[in-house]
């Protein structure tokens, strides 16, 4: 396995490296070329500007007025700033370079003396060293950022006109753009990735195990491979030929001695059919004869019982007289003929029909890897409104039911909650009745109907239902996904491709958040939701073009069954169990509460209020999930002790509230910053224990695991729906930063109860329930 592995994570990290290189010179390109695009831009904006206000100052130069003695021009010079407010500053200098007039945005305009030293005239600004200095730090130079044209009287230069265009605008915009294109870097080999694993499986490493398989199929059979199933294969194709010109090669001979294999096997059945019948023959005559009382007697003293079997009489020789002569000569007979099988057997071994006649049964298993692009497609389209959808909500705003305006912009994203928690365990008993495909198809139309349809809304009522239209389709599908991982793996491999449905999920998060963003502030929120019922469009040719022929499971024919996989009581009675109460209370409800309502409906509505550009806004968001991805891992790989579990989990809550308790000290964009990233760190600590302090608590044992955790999430999913409400509740009464701190308040609190409530329990032993563990997905 050591090879094999180190050869996959080298051909990883080549193929990455490539991409790598690739996008930083490609991207380095486009940057230049959006630079030099840019600031020609801007400076034939200022141009056009300077040359009006330089048309309007000859004007009265030709009317004999002297270059300084105009009147009321740093009035013009400031009005000419808001038209170009790239501009960082404009001057009118005389012949000798001293300034006579300035204007910037930031203070008043100066008429004669320039602000700084004020004893005495100053030179241009643009001749300075430090202005000089300054460009050549940012990359620019006077060409690129610096206007100058003369002011002429009669023919003879009175004075220059001079335009700045802002360097520090080209930086901060290059630098967007930089930052744009390390996204698109990063976004491009995360797909890259996922679809490169899929052709690899679909069109290299599946096929060579179907012909690694009928290779051995067709050795053993000494018959050729079927190669019109990989005649599309090319190279694999070829070997599929090459095994077949051997095959044709040596098959006189082989061919030969398989048919005399395959005769000698059937005179081999019927020597035996015929023993066989000589011997119940025989049985049937010493039956006969065991009637009479001389040979009964006889038999019985051998210990020989009447109706014996017709092995008995080839073995000991009970009979006297002419039944011995016959039984023996019989014996002789049987043992002659074994040794015959016997020989044949050691010289051509045992003829296997399951070799020797070529199986036409297509592959039943299907590759677990090929779902991986459909989740990254789906998971991509979902993700696309996570970091603007508060604010799309807002754009429609409407009087609603007598609620706050914070309260009507929370009630589509609790209502999409609400119904994903519902929709998810209803999906879950719908993969056990009738299979994934079908389920799988009609959760990705009904998802693209909703996206599509969402983009059409025109008030709030008509978002709420066509979100929860999506959120039917999202748990279907992730429900069906989950479902196909299981039905494709054995227990051996399902940790395996779990964890790939995992990096799916997550790498089509992180795409779909950070592009999102970046097509909101291109096309609008409502054209990106157009994009997301495409994204959902292809994910559904995906399937349709992949899940057919070979790859197209067995569907059960039973009837159509929409039931929960746990019973109705058993969401009560899980509270009588302590410790799971203490979990799902104090832990699990509360981590998803300020999860969903401090990530998804506070970070964007509160950053969009400082101004904050929709793509970084996207950029922030998606901290979250890096962080699950790479420090999740980690903890687990650093701490894989169980019994540190408890405290992982109350250390994940503790962390949280520090978090969003940083807004006593700081605030802004940075503030907000560092609270996400601590959250993803929190909660890539906690969510995993969580999980496994489930799996250990008493309740799980009487209900077994997988109505257990399918109860716990069901509870879990409360904190979901909530979060937007109480969040929206507290910043309509409190504001944005004070409901952060009660968020804060409340998770440091849950977890300092929680602690004391492990520390006061009763100490036993915990039951190891990992491999009670059912075949059914989580329904998480």
């Amino acid at each position: 396995m050591k090879p094999n592995l180190s050869l996959r994570v080298n051909v990883f990290l080549v193929a990455v490296l490539v991409i790598i290189l690739g996008q930083a010179v490609y991207s380095f390109y486009n940057l230049q070329s959006f630079k030099t695009r840019y600031v020609q831009a801007l400076r034939d904006k200022a141009h056009s500007a300077a040359l009006f206000l330089k048309q309007d100052i000859e004007q009265i130069l030709a009317l004999g007025i002297p270059l300084p003695r105009i009147a009321r021009l740093e009035q013009t010079l400031a009005r000419t700033l808001e038209d170009v407010p790239e501009a960082a500053f404009i001057e009118v200098v005389g012949p000798d370079l001293d300034v006579l007039f300035f204007a910037d945005p930031d203070q008043a305009a100066q008429v004669s003396q320039p602000p700084g030293n004020p004893t005495g005239p100053q030179s241009s600004r643009l001749q300075r060293e430090e202005h000089l200095a300054g460009l050549a730090r940012m990359g620019l130079s006077p060409e690129d950022t610096d206007i100058s044209l003369p002011l002429l009287q009669r023919g003879e230069v009175q004075g220059y006109l001079r335009i700045h265009v802002a360097g520090a605008e080209i930086r901060a915009k290059s630098r967007l753009i930089l930052w744009d294109m390390l996204t698109v870097m990063l976004t491009s080999l995360l797909l890259t990735f996922e679809f490169l694993t899929f052709f690899v499986v679909y069109y290299i490493s599946h096929p060579l195990m179907l012909l690694r398989r009928d290779i051995a199929v067709g050795f053993g059979g000494l018959e050729p491979v079927e190669t019109r199933r990989y005649a599309d294969l090319g190279r694999i194709a070829v070997l599929a030929d090459h095994f077949n010109a051997i095959l044709a090669a040596c098959s006189a001979g082989s061919r030969s001695a398989l048919l005399q294999v395959r005769k000698l096997a059937g005179i081999r059945g019927k020597v035996d059919q015929a023993v066989q019948s000589q011997e119940r023959r025989i049985d049937d005559m010493r039956r006969g004869l065991m009637k009479t009382p001389g040979n009964a007697g006889q038999a019985t003293r051998h210990g020989v019982a009447p109706g014996i079997a017709s092995g008995t009489a080839l073995g000991a020789e009970p009979w006297a007289g002419p039944d011995a002569t016959l039984g023996s000569a019989l014996n002789a007979l049987h043992q002659r003929l074994e040794a015959l099988r016997g020989k044949l057997g050691g010289m051509f071994g045992p003829v296997d029909p399951t070799i020797l006649t070529k199986s036409s049964e297509s592959v039943s298993a299907i590759p677990p890897a090929l779902i991986r692009p459909l989740i990254f497609l789906f998971l991509m389209a979902d993700g696309f409104s996570l970091s603007f959808f508060p604010m799309y909500v807002d754009s429609m705003y409407q009087p609603l039911f007598g609620l706050s305006r914070e309260m009507v912009i929370s009630l589509p994203l609790s209502v999409f909650m609400l119904v994903m928690a519902v929709s998810l365990p209803l999906s879950g008993g719908l993969t056990d009745s009738v299979g994934w495909r079908r389920p799988l198809l009609a959760g990705l139309v009904l998802n693209a109907a909703g996206h599509a349809l969402t983009a059409m809304a025109q008030d709030i009522l008509m978002l709420v239902l066509f979100r929860s239209l999506a959120a039917v389709g999202f748990g279907m599908v992730f429900m069906c996904c989950q479902r196909f991982v299981v039905d494709t793996t054995d227990q051996r491999s399902r940790a395996m491709g779990m964890a790939g449905f995992l990096a799916a999920m997550f790498s089509g998060d992180i795409c779909g958040t950070v592009i999102g963003a970046m097509l909101a502030e291109r096309i609008g929120y409502a054209a990106v939701f157009s994009v997301s019922a495409l994204f959902s469009g292809l994910a559904l040719l995906f399937a349709l073009a992949v899940f057919r022929g070979s790859f197209r499971p067995v569907e059960p024919r039973v009837s159509l069954q929409l039931r929960l996989p746990f019973k109705k009581e058993y969401l009560v009675t899980v509270f009588r169990d302590r410790d799971f109460r203490n979990l799902v209370l104090l832990q699990a409800i509360p981590a998803k509460l300020i999860l969903v309502g401090f990530l998804f409906f506070f970070t964007p509505l509160y950053l969009n209020s400082l101004d904050a550009m929709q793509s970084t806004i996207g950029r922030v968001v998606m901290c979250y999930s890096v962080c699950l991805i790479f420090i999740g891992p980690l903890f687990t790989w650093i701490f894989p002790q169980e019994r540190l579990r408890p405290h992982f989990v109350a250390a994940g809550g503790l962390i949280t509230g520090a978090a969003l308790l940083l807004f006593l000290v700081a605030d802004g964009l940075f503030a907000v910053l560092a609270m996400v990233v601590l959250l993803g760190v929190a909660q890539s600590l906690s969510i995993s224990a969580q999980a496994s302090l489930v799996a250990d608590t008493a309740v799980v044992r009487e209900m077994g695991p997988g109505a257990a955790m399918g109860v716990f999430r069901f509870w879990e999913r409360t904190g979901n729906v909530a979060g937007p409400l109480v969040m929206a509740f507290l910043v309509a009464k409190l504001g944005y930063t004070d409901s952060v701190l009660v968020l804060g308040a409340l998770s440091l609190a849950c977890s300092v109860i929680y602690l004391f409530a492990i520390a006061s329990r009763p100490k036993h032993s915990a039951s190891v329930v990992s491999a009670q563990t059912d075949d059914r997905p989580t329904r998480t």
